[in-house]
């Protein structure tokens, strides 16, 4: 065996990269492997389930419906076996089903805390559950998993079980996501968790109170923030001295543009990633009031992404042509790397204005630019935009825009002398194209590696012709690596003849 294999590193870094069936072929193959392998396979569990399948076959068994079924209580010796692969578990998934709380009450008594996942560092808890006496069998077993100071927790959960969470208490914390798909939670319960968690760096939750808000702006290690805003913030909300140090990603999801100007103007922010989502009011005046303060309370020099998302439907009164908007007050982060803009309307761009945003923003990775409501209205920028864009932001890597491919009798604008290869797939939203193969031609010059075009997949269309513009943007999507694979023939034989070349004149002089 060669000496590499004997360094537990090597090993698992192999193993991590093995699946299932790999993994137990390996553990049975040689003891060098078998621990290694068996802590690759028992690291991620979907449940608890595979480390009851390790126990006697005389303790449990499974029904007709696959389900298990614990047949007596667990003795000394079984709890040595499940000690011998909980230990191995880093990440824990569990779902609440009213045949597993048999499982967790014959868990939640071993004769030592150590034997049940001392090692668990990140579970999830999914529990839609509102009975009480059912939840509570859960997080009876649930105290013992964080008397280990388990460090992340993602809960899908009511607000009941979220209630019994709360009465846990886990100061080990230091990521924490709380989920409701089936109605909002209280923000008052929400409070009571946030309460308990002050060493948290990432939070992810719903809408959140006031005094909450106050308590999570003095947690020191904070780094990640995502929140709902209600429309009970008020407009002079103040913060205490130095709120939020450590925070570098916000992320406020609200109803109404006020709120989150508000929380906006408390306080100066020295973030590196703002986002914001509003799914029910959006007006041009609240539109035009974020884009003017964001260079007012964001750092210049820290912003590297902004997003900001909107699903509402647009006032009436709300026009692109007749009340358009810009983007020129953003141009002070010039070290953004990320804009997304999705939402009713975006900013009136042609070729020109796209340009200046090329040049303002010339570290740009990530442009997404997409309409998903309201009216649709053709692009004002063409190949000719694209084209500049590129070749201004040349570490552009993922793109979203609709742009006018239409070719009538001029032929395609002259592309580039350099190109953009970083990007394999474009989303051209709403883009109209007449002509197929010369779009193909032009877009294999400046991105000879795309390989996948998506258009027109929205509710946004125009009265006629979606059909054939879809079709014709899957022929470019064909089409664009047939010709990349010739340039890229025409580019290796032109080399070619050049060495060549320089080989002949090379032997005419020695000769000489």
């Amino acid at each position: 065996m060669h000496a590499c294999l004997y360094l537990e590193e090597i090993l698992l870094e192999i193993f991590s990269r093995a699946d299932y069936r790999s993994l137990t072929i390996l553990a049975r193959t040689c003891r060098l492997f078998c621990e290694p392998a068996l802590n690759a396979i028992y690291s991620d569990l979907p449940g608890i389930e595979p480390l009851i399948k390790r126990l006697p076959d005389d303790l449990w068994s499974a029904g007709y419906d696959g389900l298990l079924v614990i047949r007596r209580p667990l003795r000394p010796q079984d709890w040595e076996v499940f000690a011998r692969y909980s230990r191995r578990v880093r990440s824990l998934r569990l779902r609440w089903f009213a045949s597993d709380v048999q499982l967790y009450r014959a868990l939640s008594s071993p004769p030592d805390p150590s034997f049940l996942l001392p090692n668990l560092r990140t579970f999830t808890w999914h529990c839609l559950s509102t009975r009480s006496a059912e939840i509570d069998a859960m997080t009876a077993f649930i105290r013992l998993l964080l008397g280990h100071n388990p460090t992340e927790a993602q809960l899908t959960v009511s607000e009941q079980a979220l209630t019994a969470f709360s009465d846990l208490g886990c100061t080990s914390l230091r990521k924490l996501v709380i989920q409701s798909p089936k109605g909002p939670i209280s923000a008052n319960v929400t409070e009571e968790v946030i309460c308990s968690h002050s060493a948290l760096r990432s939070l992810a939750c719903g809408e959140v109170t006031i005094r909450a808000l106050h308590i999570l702006s003095q947690f020191p290690s904070l780094s990640r923030l995502t929140i709902g805003l209600g429309d009970n913030i008020p407009s002079a909300l103040i913060f205490a001295r130095s709120p939020f140090r450590k925070l570098r990603y916000l992320t406020i999801n609200s109803k109404s543009i006020d709120a989150c100007l508000s929380m906006l103007k408390a306080t100066n922010w020295n973030i590196r990633c703002f986002h914001h989502r509003m799914d029910v009011a959006y007006d041009p005046a609240g539109r035009e009031a974020l884009l003017e303060l964001l260079p007012l309370q964001l750092s210049h020099e820290s912003l590297k992404c902004i997003s900001l998302v909107t699903n509402a439907a647009p006032r009436h009164d709300d026009d692109p042509v007749t009340n358009p908007f810009s983007l020129e007050q953003l141009f002070n982060f010039k070290y953004l790397r990320i804009l997304e803009l999705i939402g009713a309307f975006l900013p009136a761009l042609d070729n020109s204005s796209l340009l200046r945003l090329a040049e303002a923003w010339p570290q740009l990775q990530v442009l997404i630019l997409q309409q998903k409501v309201g009216r649709y209205y053709p692009p004002r920028v063409d190949l000719t935009g694209l084209a500049l864009l590129l070749e201004h932001c040349p570490d552009l890597c993922q793109l979203t825009l609709s742009v006018n491919a239409i070719i009538d009798t001029k032929a395609p604008p002259e592309p580039p002398k350099s190109n953009n290869t970083r990007i394999t797939s474009v989303n051209f939203c709403n883009s109209p194209i007449s002509k197929a193969p010369e779009v193909a031609a032009f877009l294999s010059s400046i991105i000879p590696n795309l390989q996948e075009t998506l258009s027109w997949t929205g509710v946004v269309m125009p009265d006629s012709g979606v059909q054939e513009y879809r079709r014709r943007w899957d022929s470019v999507a064909q089409m664009v690596p047939v010709f990349a694979a010739v340039r890229k023939e025409e580019r290796e034989a032109c080399m070619r003849a050049q060495a060549q070349t320089k080989r002949d004149v090379g032997r005419k002089l020695s000769r000489s």
